[in-house]
C-alpha cells in the first residue's frame, strides 16, 4: 500500500504546502518531534528487556535508536528557520544530519539480522551504550564543526543535489535489504514482531525518495517524505512493543492458562498464601472441599475464613507460612461435615533475591487410602496368622534387582533370625544342598520362561545347626513385563522333614529285611535287573552268589528259634563286613541269600569270592549265650548273560548250583555252567 501511495505521489508537481517557511516548521517540528520520542522510547523499552531471553536483539536496538534520537534531535534543531545551534541553521546543515541517521538507522536494521538474541553481558551492553554515544558526539561533532569538509547535498533554488540523491539511493537499497533479510527470519522463526519491523524498513526507504524529489523544504514531496517516517516510527515501536511486551504477555497468558488449566485437572487440593499468609488462590479441588469459591478465599487468612481457632499445631503464632519444606498430616472436616484425613505438604516460594513470597500447600485426600491401607495390614495380619499356623514360611523375590525378602517363620525353620539373614536371592542360594540344584532348576526355569503356572520343587536347606531341613517350595510369578520376563515372584515354604524322614521308614521297611538290615528279596530283584542292562549295553562281566546256612532247621530245633535269628544277624554281619561296596547283600527269605557282584573279572573270580565267604563263615561261629555255634554255608554261583531275561533267569542258574552244593555235601561252592553250555557239569570247589 505504501509502495503504491509513493508511485503516485512521486508524479504529483512540486506543489509548496506552505507559502513560508515559518509556516511549515511548526509542523515539521511536531513530525520530528515524535519520531524522536518513538525512538526514545524504543531506547527505554529495549534497554529494560536487555536481561529477557531475547536481550542480545533489545540491546542493539536500544543503543541504534538512541543514537539516531540524537541525530534527529540535531537534524531537528538545524533546520532551517530554527535557533543558532553552534552554526547557523539551513537545509544543509539539516540534510547532513538527516542522512547521518537514516544511515545509522539502516545499518542497525541489517546487523539486528545478524546480531544473536541471547542476552548480553553487562559490561558489553554498557559499552555498545557508550559507543553509540561517542558515534553521536562525532556526528555532531563533524556536522557542526566541518560541514566544509563535506560534499554539498542542496543547492537553494535548484533542490538536492547528485550526491545526495546518490547517497538516498544508497541507504533505500539498504532499507531494501534489510527489510527483506527480516522479513524472510520473520517467515521461518514464526514472529510477526519482525514482520513490523520488515515494514518499517521499506517504509523509511520509500521516505528516502520522497527526499530525492523535492525542489524546496516546503513542497509536497519533501512533506510527504516526513509522513512516512512517522509511520515508519509507529511501525518500528510498534515491532519492538509487540515483541518485548505484546509476545511475552501472550505467552505468560498462556502458560498462565495451562498452568491454571492443570492445577483445576489435578485431584489434589492446591493453595497459595502470600507472605502474611493471605490466599493468593486455590484450584477446584480445594474449592470443592471446603464449598468456597476462590473469589471468597482471595487475600483472607485462615483465621478469617475459618476462625482464630484455625491453626496448624506445628505452625508458630509470629510464622503465617513456613520458611522450609514441611509436611504433615490432619485431619480437616469437609463441606459435607465428613472427616477427612488429608497429607499436606507445605512448601516456600521465595523471589529471586530469595525474599520469601509466600508457600504453595498441596493436600491429598488420604482417607480411602488409610482406609484400604489398614484393611490391608488386617488382612496381612490374618494371613500372617493363618500361614504361621500352617507352619509356612514365605519368600518375595524382586528377579531383576535379587532382592529376596523372608518371613520370620521361614527364618525360624532353619534356626535362624529374619534380621540375620541378609534380603537377597543368594542368601537363599547358599542355604540349598548342592545335590539339590538339579531338581530345583527343573522346576524353576521352565516357570520363569512362562512355561509352567507356578513351581514346585522339595530340597533341602542347611539348618543354623549343621544339619539339613527338608522343604516343600511353590510359588508363582506375579509380575512380568511387555516382553514376558518375570520381575517378581512369591512363594512358600513348609518344613517336610518329618514327611521326608517317615517316607525313609516306609522305603527302608518296604526294601530291607527287618531281622538283618539287608534289602529283601524285592528290592534285590530290582537291582539284579538293573546290573542285567549295565551288562547288555557295557560287556561287563557281573556275577550272583546264592548261600543258604547248612542245617539251620536243626539249629532251629535244638537251640530254639531265638539263637537261629542270632545266627542269621551274626551271618548277615560278618558276610556284610567283608563285602566290597559295590556288591549288593540281600536275604531272600529263611536262611537263604545272595549277593550281587558288579564288575567281576570271570566266573574264577566270582568262586574266589563265594569261597572267601565260605571259608569265613567256617571258622567265625556264631556266640549263643555265650556257647559257641558252629555252621557253614553252601553257596551257588551263577554270571549274568547278557541274553538273560531277567532275574528269574540267572537266579534258577544259581539255584541249581547251591542245590548242587547241597547235594554234595554242603559246605561248598558250586558253578553254574555258562548259559551256552546248559546240561554240563557245575564246577565245585569243596573244603580243603
Amino acid at each position: 500500500m505504501f509502495t503504491a501511495l509513493f508511485a503516485g505521489a512521486s508524479l504529483l508537481p512540486h506543489w509548496k504546502m506552505f507559502s513560508a517557511l515559518e509556516d511549515y516548521l511548526a509542523l515539521h517540528t511536531t513530525l520530528e518531534f515524535f519520531s524522536i520520542a518513538v525512538s526514545a522510547m524504543v531506547f527505554a523499552l529495549g534497554w529494560n528487556l536487555r536481561r529477557s531471553a531475547s536481550g542480545g536483539a533489545f540491546t542493539w536496538l536500544a543503543v541504534v535508536a538512541l543514537a539516531v534520537a540524537l541525530i534527529d534531535l540535531l537534524h531537528l534543531l538545524s533546520y532551517e528557520g530554527m535557533p543558532t545551534l553552534v552554526t547557523p541553521s539551513g537545509p544543509e546543515k539539516a540534510i547532513n544530519f538527516w542522512l547521518a541517521g537514516r544511515l545509522l538507522t539502516a545499518l542497525g536494521l541489517l546487523g539486528l539480522v545478524v546480531v544473536r538474541p541471547q542476552p548480553w553481558r553487562a559490561a558489553s551492553a554498557v559499552t555498545a551504550l557508550l559507543l553509540a554515544l561517542v558515534l553521536s558526539a562525532a556526528v555532531a561533532w563533524l556536522g557542526l564543526f566541518h560541514a566544509d569538509r563535506l560534499p554539498r547535498t542542496f543547492v537553494p533554488g535548484e533542490g538536492v543535489t547528485g550526491f545526495k540523491v546518490a547517497v538516498e539511493y544508497g541507504i533505500t537499497l539498504l532499507y531494501a535489504v534489510a527489510a527483506v533479510l527480516l522479513l524472510r527470519t520473520a517467515i521461518r522463526q514464526g514472529r510477526g514482531a519482525l514482520v513490523w519491523l520488515a515494514a518499517a524498513a521499506w517504509v523509511l526507504g520509500l521516505t528516502g525518495l520522497f527526499f530525492t524529489l523535492y525542489m524546496s523544504v516546503t513542497d509536497v514531496h519533501n512533506l510527504l517524505g516526513h509522513v512516512f517516517k512517522v509511520v515508519a516510527s509507529v511501525m518500528f515501536y510498534k515491532a519492538v512493543f509487540a515483541a518485548g511486551v505484546r509476545e511475552p504477555n501472550a505467552a505468560l497468558e498462556r502458560e498462565r492458562a495451562l498452568l491454571r488449566t492443570m492445577i483445576d485437572a489435578v485431584p489434589d487440593l492446591i493453595a497459595f498464601k502470600d507472605a502474611r499468609g493471605a490466599y493468593l488462590g486455590c484450584n477446584r479441588a480445594f474449592s470443592a472441599c471446603y464449598n468456597l469459591p476462590e473469589e471468597r478465599l482471595v487475600g483472607k487468612t485462615d483465621a478469617e475464613l475459618f476462625g482464630a481457632g484455625m491453626r496448624l499445631p506445628a505452625e508458630p503464632e509470629d510464622a503465617p507460612v513456613v520458611t522450609r519444606l514441611e509436611r504433615h498430616e490432619e485431619w480437616v472436616e469437609g463441606a459435607d461435615g465428613s472427616m477427612r484425613l488429608l497429607d499436606t505438604l507445605r512448601i516456600p516460594f521465595r523471589a529471586s533475591d530469595g525474599e520469601l513470597l509466600g508457600e504453595i500447600g498441596v493436600s491429598r485426600d488420604f482417607t480411602e487410602r488409610r482406609r484400604v491401607r489398614d484393611q490391608i495390614a488386617e488382612r496381612e495380619k490374618r494371613l500372617m496368622m493363618a500361614l504361621q499356623g500352617a507352619s509356612l514360611g514365605v519368600w518375595d523375590w524382586d528377579i531383576p534387582s535379587g532382592r529376596m525378602l523372608f518371613s520370620p517363620l521361614w527364618a525360624s525353620m532353619l534356626g535362624r533370625r529374619v534380621e540375620d539373614l541378609p534380603p537377597d536371592i543368594a542368601t537363599w542360594e547358599a542355604l540349598v544342598h548342592p545335590d539339590d540344584w538339579g531338581d530345583i532348576q527343573a522346576a524353576l526355569e521352565p516357570h520363569l520362561r512362562g512355561e509352567t503356572d507356578s513351581y514346585t520343587a522339595e530340597y533341602r536347606l542347611r539348618h543354623a545347626g549343621g544339619h539339613w531341613v527338608w522343604v516343600m517350595d511353590a510359588g508363582r510369578v506375579l509380575e512380568r513385563d511387555d516382553d514376558g520376563k518375570p520381575l517378581r515372584a512369591v512363594g512358600v515354604h513348609q518344613d517336610i522333614s518329618e514327611r521326608k524322614s517317615m517316607e525313609a521308614s516306609l522305603l527302608h521297611l518296604a526294601t530291607s529285611d527287618p531281622l538283618t538290615g539287608l534289602w529283601n528279596r524285592r528290592h534285590f530283584t530290582e537291582v539284579v535287573n538293573g546290573e542285567l542292562g549295565r551288562v547288555r549295553r557295557h560287556g561287563v562281566q557281573a556275577g550272583l552268589m546264592l548261600l543258604d546256612l547248612d542245617h539251620f532247621k536243626r539249629i532251629n530245633d535244638t537251640r530254639g528259634h531265638a539263637a537261629g535269628d542270632e545266627v542269621l544277624r551274626h551271618f548277615a554281619g560278618i558276610v556284610s563286613r567283608h563285602l566290597r561296596e559295590a556288591d549288593v547283600f540281600a536275604r531272600l527269605g529263611g536262611e537263604e541269600f545272595a549277593v550281587l557282584l558288579p564288575c567281576v573279572d570271570d566266573a574264577a573270580g566270582a568262586v574266589r569270592a563265594a569261597e572267601r565267604v565260605r571259608d569265613l563263615i567256617a571258622s567265625t561261629p556264631a556266640i549263643v549265650d555265650d556257647v559257641p555255634l558252629p555252621f557253614s554255608v553252601s553257596i551257588g554261583v551263577a554270571m549274568l548273560d547278557a541274553d538273560d531275561a531277567g532275574f528269574d533267569a540267572v537266579f534258577t542258574r544259581a539255584d541249581e548250583a547251591l542245590y548242587e552244593a547241597k547235594r554234595g555235601g554242603r559246605n561248598r561252592t558250586v558253578l553254574s555252567a555258562p548259559k551256552e553250555e546248559a546240561g554240563s557239569a557245575l564246577e565245585s570247589t569243596e573244603p580243603a
